[in-house]
């Protein structure tokens, strides 16, 4: 939708307010050795294991050699356990398939490759007929605590594992209400997060989403305002551009409403990571260098947003992954780009 004026100017005003306000904050990852930072560049990405599963130790160091190759060096499971799968050695009875070596496979790779791991939990299709059922999210964040024990026991001195991740994305449309995010926050989030930190103070994220159809910049702030309240120490945004809920030019407007919300008279102490779509759907698959380099642009503008991550690195720039010779052109072209970052 092409701005009004009014607009305009409102969003130039929102981002200078919010520049006064962020001016004093550390951006994570400046001091880390060895890793370029760029707040234009990605320096992240979500994983998976779906037909990864008998993947060696070689294979994934393959892979996040590649990451590293181009300042990448977090990797974060979108998550360990999903619907009727579990990708370690877990004695859980909600799931039947269980791969043991995937995860112990995955960590001895990272730790070779120096790479930060965040771990996700369960996940389960089911969640988006139920966002608002709270016997659901209360079953469902018992399922997520049951595999985080698990996990936490067996490798949480792992040097790799740096942080963990609830796979149940937030949205605004849903919990269109102070009184339904607060229910999940307190009923999934709060309940998951407070046991995580009973084991130690590893971070804890979360990645919300939005449709600029459905909810506007004062609807997603509000959203973000409450989302805030939960014992969060990361909230990424879903850019929402490769699955067409936003266009790039309403970007900058959003994430400044979704800043706003997070940081202005709260008492949010974390950190604000975009999580950025490398794909589309209409045509399927990865997307040109303009595009990365119109929404890196666009959402690291914004001041409160610390890091980029892409959502996902192997499916959409790795030469070896699905994407093939469209995403080996796209890494060799984002490599090319962040050459000149400063």
């Amino acid at each position: 939708m092409k701005k009004t004026l009014i607009n305009s100017i409102m969003t130039v005003i929102l981002i200078a307010f919010i520049s006064c306000n962020y001016s004093g904050r550390k951006e994570l990852g400046q001091e880390e050795k060895g890793v370029p930072f760029s707040k234009k560049a990605l320096t992240g990405s979500f994983v998976d294991f779906f037909r990864k599963e008998t993947w060696t130790q070689q294979n994934w160091e393959d892979q996040f050699q590649e990451m590293k190759d181009i300042g990448m060096n977090i990797a974060i499971i979108q998550f360990i356990s999903y619907g009727d799968i579990t990708w370690f050695n877990s004695s859980n009875d909600f799931t039947g398939k269980k791969y043991p070596d995937a995860l112990p496979t995955f960590l001895a790779a990272a730790n070779n490759k120096q790479m930060d791991v965040h771990i996700g939990l369960y996940f389960h299709e089911d969640y988006w007929k139920n966002q608002t059922n709270v016997e659901w999210l209360r079953l469902h964040a018992d399922r997520c605590i049951y595999i985080a024990e698990e996990i936490n026991a067996r490798f949480g001195n792992d040097p790799a594992f740096k942080g963990w991740y609830i796979p149940h994305e937030p949205e605004p449309n849903a919990y269109n209400s102070k009184e339904l995010t607060a229910s999940f926050n307190e009923n999934l989030v709060n309940r998951i997060s407070d046991k995580l930190h009973s084991f130690d103070d590893k971070p804890v994220s979360i990645a919300a989403f939005f449709n600029s159809e459905l909810t506007s910049p004062l609807q997603l702030k509000d959203f973000m305002a409450e989302l805030s309240r939960a014992n969060l120490q990361i909230i990424m945004l879903q850019d929402g551009v490769g699955v067409n809920h936003v266009t790039l030019d309403r970007l900058v407007e959003y994430y400044t409403a979704a800043s706003q919300g997070l940081f202005e008279n709260t008492n949010y102490k974390g950190e604000f990571w975009t999580d950025l779509e490398t794909f589309s759907f209409k045509p399927q698959g990865p997307v040109t260098i303009g595009r990365i380099r119109k929404q890196l642009e666009a959402e690291m503008s914004v001041p409160g947003i610390t890091r980029a991550v892409s959502f996902q690195y192997y499916s959409n720039m790795s030469p070896s992954g699905r994407g093939g010779d469209s995403a080996a052109m796209l890494r060799n072209d984002y490599m090319d780009y962040i050459k000149n970052l400063k």
